[in-house]
This record gives structure tokens, sequence and C-alpha cells, in this order.
């Protein structure tokens, strides 16, 4: 994130914005990262500092994926039902690229006023005042730079979310969105005592017996494409039963795909579980595929992808729904997008 006039200008301006906020409703998008919760968290706990009455809100009933339950705060989160006032809070979405990522449109079209922050580049800007710095490695690093303006006190707790957050959609300070300014907030944090060896530990290497059996069958699983630049795996009801995993399980084993030699993009295709139902949905009875998609660089877009199919994302991360089609039709349609984006005949 580069520190143009403007964006200090915008920074200012949310952070005004905020000041004069005394009832809140804080929430992110349904599925929630690192990068969300870690928003969620810090931008919580800092409306607290700043006086308003805060509240935090998931439309997700799901558990948080095991990588982030040891984030402080969680138990304070309202789950799948808003507090009874919610119609009446100005709602704050943080990382959340449309107001259908949140996951009650309800509660969208009944607030009074929406504060948007975000760094997805194909952000709708659904809010009354919208705050979206695309080249940032993530939303918690916009929400870092936000709190300084408010000159609020960065405590652990804070801290350790932003961190988390910047960590997360980062790819591990891996992908290039990762930038100078990137570093040194993160090494502001480590600075006012984030443990960032620990962090690390909890959200990469901590992983439970399931998902470890969940990554024996995603790599059975696994297709090569593309001259051996495209790896595809797949997880059906059935590979979910087997390991004893849920669905939250899923989380980054997409990336041991793309760590594989030579391939530049790699693809996760899931089944969603029986009877859940996500924004966009047409059909819940319907078989559901959420769809990941990694990149090794910038100039491979396959947020392009995934926008075709009514998801969205980054350029080097993303993802989507596919309702009402069969495992190899959306291998099919992966492997030609890719091929295109790789430019093989």
């Amino acid at each position: 994130m580069s520190a143009t006039e403007s964006i200090d200008q915008a920074l200012e301006s949310v952070a005004d914005a905020l000041r004069g906020e005394r009832r809140v409703l804080v929430t992110c998008h349904v599925k929630p990262d690192g990068d969300a919760l870690g928003c969620l968290i810090a931008m919580h706990r800092s409306m607290i500092q700043l006086g308003a009455d805060s509240r935090m809100y998931l439309a997700d009933t799901a558990p948080i994926a095991p990588e982030y339950r040891w984030l402080r705060g969680l138990d304070d989160i309202y789950f799948g039902h808003p507090p009874e006032d919610a119609a009446s809070r100005t709602l704050i979405a943080v990382d959340c690229g449309s107001a259908e990522r949140i996951g009650n449109q309800d509660l969208v079209e009944a607030a009074p006023r929406i504060i948007n922050i975000d760094h997805h580049a194909d952000n709708t800007r659904f809010g009354t005042l919208n705050l979206v710095i695309s080249g940032a490695s993530s939303t918690a690093e916009i929400l870092y730079f936000i709190l300084k303006k408010l000159q609020m006190e960065l405590t652990h707790e804070i801290c350790e979310a932003i961190y988390t957050g910047i960590l997360v959609d980062s790819g591990r300070f891996q992908y290039s969105s990762a930038s100078a300014t990137t570093f040194r907030v993160a090494a502001d944090l480590i600075s006012r005592g984030v443990d960032h060896t620990a962090i690390f530990h909890q959200v990469y290497e901590t992983v439970t017996l399931a998902k470890t059996r969940l990554l024996c069958r995603l790599l059975t699983n696994m297709t090569i494409a593309c001259e051996g630049r495209l790896a595809i795996g797949v997880l059906d009801r059935g590979d979910f039963e087997s390991a004893g995993a849920d669905n939250g399980l899923t989380e980054g084993l997409v990336d041991n795909l793309r760590a594989i030699e030579g391939v530049l993009v790699a693809s996760l295709i899931y089944a969603r579980p029986p009877g859940s139902v996500e924004p966009g949905d047409k059909d819940p009875a319907q078989i559901h595929y959420r769809v990941s998609l990694r990149s090794s660089s910038e100039e491979l877009n396959v947020q392009s992808i995934a926008r075709a199919k009514g998801g969205g994302g980054h350029n080097q991360a993303a993802g989507f729904t596919a309702e009402g089609e069969t495992i190899d039709e959306i291998i099919a349609y992966i492997t030609e997008s890719v091929a295109r984006l790789l430019d093989l005949d």
C-alpha cells in the first residue's frame, strides 16, 4: 500500500466517520479467514475504545476454522442471528468484497449507514462510505493505518488480530502485494509484543489429525494438467466422512497443491455440506462445490476465472461456488481457463 496523498485523505475520512459513531455492528464475509476475523476483532475492540456500543456479527453458523480459534474475542461474536437492535446500528463491513458476501441481505438493506473497508479490487462499493485500497496486502494492513489516524491504543489483542490478518492474506508474506510497507507494519506490531513465531505455529503448524487425513484424500484425488503447470484437487462428501472432517478444515489445503514443483496454478474443489446455503445460491437442494484458486504470480490472474463464475478475490487468490455442475465440468472449466492464462494451445 503506497502512502499517497489521496490514500492518506481517504484514511482520514474514514477515521473521522468512525470517531462520530456511537452504536455499530461490525461484520465480515462468510467463511471468514484470518484477515476477516482479525479485522472483525480489531475493529470491534477499537470502537469500544472510542466509546461506542459495538457488537460483532457473522452470518455463518459453521465453526471457525481451527487455525483461528485461538484468537481472543471470538466468544463475543453473534453467530447466525444478529442482535435484536441490529437494524438501528451503523454496519461496519471489513474484508467483504460485496454486500452479498456478508450473508444477510436483510441486515444490509436495513442498515442506516454502511462503512465498507476492504482491499479486494473487485469490491462493489456497496457502502455509504467506502475505503477500498486494492494495493494493500490485506484489509488488516488498511485497518492498522486507520487506527493510527485515530491514535488508538494498539493493545496486545488488537496487534495480534491485525498481524494474523496480514500474515494470512499476504500468503505468509510471499504474495506480490506484500510491500515494504507491509513489512514495516509487521515489524511495528512485533515491536509492540506480537509473538510472530507463536502465531505462525498456531495458524500453519498446528494441524488436526482429521485435516491431515483430508489432505491425504486430496492428494490422492489430484489431477495434473496444462503440461504440469496446473494442479487440481477434489474432495467430495465421502472424503470428508472418511477423514472425520468438516468443511472448516479446508483452510489452506490448496497451498499444498501450489507448492508442487512446476505448478503455477492450483485449485481445490470441495463439496459443501448438504443443505448449506451461501449468498448467491439459487437452489439449496443442488450439490454445491466450492472452488479455491491460487497462482504463483500476479500475472496469472485467477480472479478473472472466479469472476466469470460469479466469484471474486485477488489476482493470486480467488474462489467461486459452482451450482448444478459436475466435478468433471468444473475441472474442464478450470483447465480451459488456465490454459488460456498460460497461452497454451
